[in-house]
């Protein structure tokens, strides 16, 4: 067995022994783990065509992701866009491993459509190392951010729709009705007016619809409704004008064009025209001493002149004054007059009657009333003849001699 002394003897060779150790085997340890954070930990990333960029619509672009240098263990990115409502991302965290760490890993980008006339709008994706769960070597390397720009598909406008069409209302008070709604949602309130062209034709109520950002994708309803008037005009088309009140509206529709509808409004106006007998008949003596008359009215508002002609069939019965009557559109439902008098004769006839025809000159008429009937009106004509005869004597008697002389009478019949 060694003596103490000659083990002790031994110690300076086995310290020397163990720092050579530790020497070696440490040293080259510590330079590799230098080389490591010495490489340029990082990641590269690359767009497509330099930058990216989508569509409310829906369209997508890609961009790619690779580590700089080989890590020791996973490293996980996150890809965030901060919560924006203008894209989406897939996927959302990508890891990279020892051995696919040079294998570029692509992120797809979607544009998110809404409904906001917003414009084209940038969004900001950033891309992180995940630290807790990623080599430590890469603990420390920078976010790095990336632009993405969406065009906006939304743009200013409004739409009208017609019930089953068309619109068409009548005189008489019938209605129809046209919706509104906008086309895209607004950054603030949008107030649209809607005109008659002809409040007398037809009338539209509400006269103004007021949007929100709220209700702007809720159709509201115009009510339109036939106006009556008197005038024989026929079928009417009038123009409902439906515009955005710029004063009053959120600037993006202020450049957004009027649209109109048309209307079709019914006349329920037909041209005539009465006549009414005094008492419900005419009558009227020979001699003159009683006339009697009636009256003659339009029944409708014509847009010009109406003559109306009144005749007599015998003259020598019957006179009318006057031989004319003039309608306008001013004076057309005020009755006028026709005077019927007697026409004395010497003829032992009897009660006479009389046919007065009232009639549309149609040449000095308008044209909706030329096609109306005749109307008539039998005037009685009471005869003051009666038969008879009447002797007359000369000199007021009648003396003859009987010489021969001789006087006269004379008779004639009544």
């Amino acid at each position: 067995m060694p003596s103490v002394k000659q083990v002790n003897s031994r110690r300076p060779n086995l310290w020397k022994k163990v720092v050579a150790f530790t020497f070696f085997a440490v040293i080259p340890v510590l330079f590799a783990q230098k080389a490591v954070f010495a490489e340029g930990e990082g990641f590269t990333i690359v767009e497509t065509s330099g930058s990216t960029s989508v569509d409310e619509s829906g369209t997508s672009d890609v961009f790619t992701i690779v580590l700089n240098v080989q890590p020791a263990s996973d490293v996980t990115l996150s890809i965030s866009d901060g919560s924006s409502d203008e894209t989406s991302i897939s996927p959302t965290t990508v890891t990279f491993t020892n051995s696919n760490w040079d294998s570029a890993q692509t992120v797809t980008v979607t544009g998110s459509d809404d409904d906001i006339i917003d414009g084209s709008q940038t969004s900001t994706i950033t891309i992180s190392v995940v630290d807790e769960i990623s080599d430590n070597a890469y603990d420390s390397v920078a976010d790095q951010t990336l632009s993405v720009t969406t065009t906006d598909d939304d743009a200013a406008g409004f739409t009208i729709t017609e019930t089953l069409g068309a619109t068409e209302v009548d005189e008489t008070g019938t209605t129809d009705t046209i919706s509104v709604v906008l086309n895209a949602e607004p950054a603030s309130d949008v107030v649209i007016s809607v005109t008659s062209s002809d409040t007398g034709e037809v009338t539209a109520s509400p006269a103004t619809l007021t949007f929100t950002a709220a209700d702007w994708d809720i159709a509201k309803t115009v009510t339109l409704t036939g106006a009556n008037d008197d005038l024989v005009d026929g079928s009417q088309t009038s123009t409902i004008t439906i515009s955005v009140v710029d004063g009053s509206s959120d600037d993006d529709f202020d450049g957004v064009a009027d649209q109109t509808v048309s209307v079709a409004t019914t006349d329920s106006d037909v041209a005539g025209f009465t006549v009414i007998e005094s008492g419900g008949t005419t009558t009227v003596a020979e001699d003159g001493s009683t006339t009697d008359d009636f009256t003659v009215v339009l029944d409708a508002q014509p847009i010009s002149d109406v003559v109306i002609s009144v005749t007599s069939s015998d003259t020598g019965e019957v006179t009318v004054s006057p031989a004319t009557l003039t309608f306008t559109s001013g004076n057309w439902d005020s009755s006028q007059t026709v005077t019927v008098t007697g026409v004395d004769d010497s003829l032992i006839d009897g009660s006479q009657t009389t046919t007065v025809t009232i009639a549309v000159v149609d040449e000095s008429s308008n044209d909706s009333f030329d096609s109306l009937s005749d109307q008539t009106v039998s005037v009685s004509t009471a005869d003051d003849d009666t038969a008879g005869f009447t002797v007359t004597q000369t000199d007021g008697s009648t003396s003859v001699t009987e010489g021969g002389s001789t006087d006269l009478i004379t008779v004639v019949l009544d």
